[in-house]
């Protein structure tokens, strides 16, 4: 029977001229048949399958770096005839790291095609060593997955493409052996890396690392990922790297950048799981509020949404402190309803800019948002205690659009194509909630939210301004939460199911009510009827 070794057979490497049979055979068949280039499988033992492979024409020659008998290498020869990168690294990555999780070790293969006609053997040897090491090294589609364990070893999958070749490689740093616990904690993450790598070589791209944030913390420091892949335009460029005290993900192309840092090094401030929830659906809600009214591309505000939540999801068992521990202040049950129960970030998106107006070049098309939280507890103990937790975010943005909806704007140098409107957006929202307490009691409780909106719109007909329109809006509201808190029937001896049911019902109202709200109008509708003082 026919069977494909497991990548620890490696250690008996086998050449690519090794099977003088299958060579004769090819030989023979290039006399038979048109100049074409040609896959032959071939068996050379009664056990072990590899790859001989001759160019059925004299200049090109497809060259194994490694033996070819293992799963690898079969999955490698199937996806160098994919014309697409997605089905060139089509479950690459997660074959190597579940070859580290069966007992596989340091690894590097490549296929490559490659013209040595009129070269001698040694400079034609020389020639394709090179092309083998840049495949792994400086390849014009690289994605490099880095982990580093708690014992401090290094282990990095690499996956290469260009157009002449493919590589693969597992590097495990100072030789060092992995134990059964590594190797397991490298293999549950195969999955998530080739989520990851199948996103990034979509069209469009996407991001799928939320997976990636949830390694075992017990056995690995750190996962980094590192990718650069050719796309439309230009290249694209990720950067991702978590740990026990952050998460951040960096992604660079054409269209624009995306960013997103999560500060993972207080767990006091991580609120329950359906609290997070709520507040990153609040934000992605606000991110495409964002993006419809500054006319972001959707592609990349759809890539920032995800990388918002994938920074923000799964934190894990953090261990948070002992509340009646005085040395150090924790967080009660109110402080938790009173704040976004998030991690402390920061994030933003930017769009490259455009200028589709040749006659007004200094007119361009762009979008840019940003967001972030920033808290601080203080105070000497628990008893004495200060929180802060204040929210950000702002939108600029320029876009022309059409006058009617039935024509379409063709804007060139002929005054007579200069009819369009071009409008300036430039947005900002906040909110603070400040909390105190002296001597065990609640002394101090307070929020303020507030949002503005200002467009700026002219209206150009045959290139001269026929209407300039600025339209500001804004709203702030300012609320003393303290005589609600005190209503917390918690406080009291017994009780009742009733009223605690209907303090939880208040709590989740008001939470709701603190969240960073972007449009004055809503601000200012949700703070009638609660006897907040709204300001504009």
């Amino acid at each position: 029977m026919t069977t494909l070794s497991s990548l620890s057979s490696l250690d008996s490497v086998t050449r690519l001229d090794a099977n003088a049979a299958l060579a004769s055979r090819a030989a023979a068949q290039q006399d038979a048949a048109p100049a074409s280039t040609a896959v032959i499988l071939g068996q050379a033992s009664d056990t072990v399958q590899t790859y001989s492979v001759r160019s059925v024409t004299s200049a090109v020659s497809t060259v194994w770096e490694s033996d070819t008998s293992d799963a690898v290498s079969a999955l490698m020869a199937a996806n160098s005839r994919d014309a697409s990168l997605s089905g060139r690294f089509n479950g690459l990555g997660a074959a190597l790291l579940n070859s580290l999780a069966s007992g596989g070790g340091a690894y590097s293969q490549s296929v490559l095609q490659t013209n040595t006609a009129g070269q001698s053997d040694a400079v034609a040897s020389a020639a394709t060593a090179i092309r083998q090491t840049s495949l792994h090294t400086k390849a014009d589609n690289q994605i490099t997955l880095s982990v580093k364990t708690a014992r401090g070893v290094q282990v990095t999958i690499t996956l290469g493409s260009q157009q002449n070749g493919l590589a693969a490689s597992i590097q495990v740093a100072d030789g060092a052996t992995l134990n059964d616990a590594e190797r397991k904690a490298l293999g549950a993450l195969a999955d998530s890396f080739q989520d990851a790598v199948d996103g990034l070589t979509a069209v469009p791209p996407k991001l799928a690392l939320g997976g990636l944030t949830q390694f075992d913390g017990s056995v690995l420091s750190s996962v980094d990922l590192q990718a650069s892949v050719q796309a439309d335009g230009g290249v694209q460029s990720l950067s991702f790297h978590a740990d026990g005290k952050g998460r951040s993900v960096e992604f660079d192309g054409p269209v624009g950048t995306v960013k997103v840092n999560v500060d993972m090094s207080d767990a006091r401030v991580f609120g329950s799981d359906d609290q997070r929830a709520a507040a990153v659906a609040n934000y992605l809600s606000g991110i495409d509020s964002a993006g419809r009214r500054g006319h972001g591309d959707s592609d990349l505000v759809d890539m920032f949404k995800d990388a918002f939540a994938q920074m923000n999801s799964n934190y894990g068992s953090a261990t948070q402190p002992d509340p009646l521990d005085s040395r150090r202040i924790a967080l009660s049950d109110t402080d938790h309803a009173l704040t976004s129960g998030l991690a402390d970030f920061t994030a933003s998106v930017k769009q490259t800019a455009t200028s589709p107006n040749p006659l007004r070049p200094e007119e361009q098309d762009t979008f840019s948002y940003e967001a972030n939280q920033r808290t601080e507890i203080g105070g000497r103990s628990m008893r004495d205690r200060t929180i802060s937790q204040e929210q950000y975010s702002h939108l600029t943005a320029s876009y022309h659009q059409q006058i009617s909806p039935d024509i379409p704007m063709n804007l060139t140098l002929d005054p007579n194509t200069q009819n369009y409107y071009y409008t300036r957006i430039d947005d900002s929202a906040s909110t603070q909630v400040d909390l105190g307490y002296s001597d065990g009691k609640l002394v101090n409780a307070t929020s303020q939210r507030s949002a503005s909106q200002t467009t700026h719109t002219q209206k150009f007909i045959g290139g001269k301004v026929t209407e300039d329109t600025v339209t500001p809006d804004s709203a702030t509201q300012v609320e003393n939460l303290l005589a609600t808190l005190k209503q917390d029937p918690s406080d009291e001896e017994n009780p009742s199911a009733l009223d605690l049911a209907r303090w939880q019902q208040t709590m989740t109202a008001l939470r709701q009510r603190l969240m960073l709200q972007a449009t004055p109008s809503v601000l200012r509708d949700q703070a009638g009827g609660q006897g907040v003082t709204t300001q504009e």
